[in-house]
């Protein structure tokens, strides 16, 4: 399979759409650099050095027009491997369809899939494709909603089936995805590709030559969440994890591996400056990780760490994907000895745990309405950390309000506060459901009664 290692992208084919120029929405000035950033790794010898003939760019494109078809057409001679990029505006239809918006999108529901491109779409292209390997990378709000039941980007029953995909999404199914301002940067990047890109051109010690997708996404979300970013989603199916998408800088043998040609220009190019310490909030912890972190799931004990370290420790076993279930029970006692311990951070996340959404994550598959958690345990630990200031908690405890119980006086009570504490994601859901509910949508999709909890 050729990648980033073999460089032989002739019978591969890449897909860059990035918009940042609106006619109905605001613009987002880091939509361009970003785009850019990831058109320019692309093509570096650093990932293969695609073709430039392999690689359709659509940037600021105004109008929907062909683009569903030209995008078939285009992955239609890949055999290799299909890569799709997003990065702009994410907008839900009435039937929480993701949208991916262009310059003439509209912002009003009902014209958001006519205006739009919507995954629907992309997920047609990509199952007339006879790629091995298919990628997709969605940096845009809402791109969680790409991960339902029919995400699946291999081919549909009566088409060839593809060995394997992986589906990187910056936010969740109604979240919001961060991006840096013009006042924060005069080069403003988006988060996920920002940080997506600076770990690849870094590399990651002790890891192989090759660069793979799987521990790349992990460091990527663990670096996220750790500077207070929202959480990135993934569905990942058969290989597709093992596909090397970027020689490993951090690896000497890398370059022992690179052809004479490549290895001067991979390795002596200066990568971006590491971004965590420019890009962490005043107010975040600075948190150890024990080297317990490394080792076996059940090895782990509380009474050897502090609160920051059973936290660290914890989220580190709820990024390997590789041992779900068998860390579970060990990741749910770390949270909530920190927790017991006061640790706002491993309350808010030992309520999604108990609320059900962490282990669907970790089977690499979309709660939806799947959610059997305890609810009345999740609502607890939500509003202890929410009570103590953890925008996180209010935020986390709005949704349970909203697609659990369908109550929206609460949820909007919880998003306000998250929102006031500087949550963006918090923000977009207020204004989301403020939104549907002027226009008498009622509730989302996937949102039903549950008998129980405190309305």
């Amino acid at each position: 399979m050729p990648d980033a290692l073999d460089g032989d992208f002739s019978r591969s084919r890449a897909v860059l759409i990035g918009t940042w120029d609106y006619r109905h929405l605001g613009a987002v000035p880091a939509a361009e650099y970003s785009f850019h950033r990831m058109r320019s790794l692309l093509t570096s010898p650093l990932c293969g050095s695609w073709p430039e003939d392999r690689v359709s760019v659509v940037d600021n494109r105004a109008r929907l027009g062909e683009l569903p078809h030209d995008l078939v057409l285009w992955f239609c001679d890949a055999v290799d491997v299909a890569l799709f990029y997003y990065v702009g505006h994410g907008q839900y239809d009435n039937d929480d369809r993701l949208c991916l918006a262009l310059g003439d999108s509209s912002s009003d529901p009902v014209l958001r899939t006519t205006t739009s491109l919507t995954f629907d779409a992309v997920r047609l292209a990509f199952r007339a494709s006879k790629a091995a390997t298919k990628i997709a990378i969605l940096d845009c709000c809402f791109a969680g909603l790409a991960a339902g039941q029919d995400s699946k980007l291999a081919g549909a029953p009566d088409t060839p089936r593809s060995p394997g995909f992986y589906l990187m999404m910056a936010s969740g199914e109604f979240n919001t995805a961060w991006f840096e301002t013009t006042a924060e940067s005069s080069r403003p990047q988006t988060y996920f590709t920002k940080y997506l890109i600076d770990l690849t051109e870094s590399g990651i010690p002790e890891q192989p030559a090759g660069l793979t997708l799987g521990p790349i996404f992990d460091k990527v979300a663990d670096a996220l969440v750790r500077d207070g970013k929202p959480a990135p989603g993934r569905r990942v199916s058969d290989h597709a994890a093992d596909f090397v998408f970027a020689r490993n800088r951090a690896n000497p043998a890398a370059l022992k591996a690179a052809p004479p040609y490549l290895a001067h220009a991979v390795f002596n190019s200066a990568p971006t400056p590491p971004h965590t310490q420019a890009h962490t909030p005043p107010d975040s912890k600075s948190r150890k990780v024990s080297s317990a972190t490394t080792g076996d799931a059940t090895k782990l004990s509380s009474t050897d760490l502090d609160a920051d370290e059973m936290y660290s420790a914890a989220y580190r076993l709820e990024s390997d994907w590789n041992n779900y279930p068998k860390n579970v029970a060990t990741m749910e006692s770390l949270y909530r000895t920190a927790a017991e311990s006061g640790h706002t951070d491993a309350m808010s996340r030992l309520g999604l745990l108990l609320e059900g959404r962490t282990c669907p994550k970790l089977e690499q598959s979309s709660p939806g309405e799947a959610l059997d958690g305890d609810i009345n345990a999740a609502m607890y630990w939500y509003k202890e950390a929410a009570r103590r200031g953890n925008i996180f908690g209010a935020f986390w405890l709005g949704q349970l309000y909203e697609d659990r119980l369908g109550n929206w006086f609460d949820a909007l009570k919880w998003y306000e506060t998250a929102a006031n504490g500087g949550h963006q994601g918090a923000q977009a859901a207020l204004d989301g459901l403020q939104h549907r509910l002027a226009l008498g949508l009622g509730p989302l999709a996937h949102a039903h009664e549950f008998e129980g909890g405190d309305r």
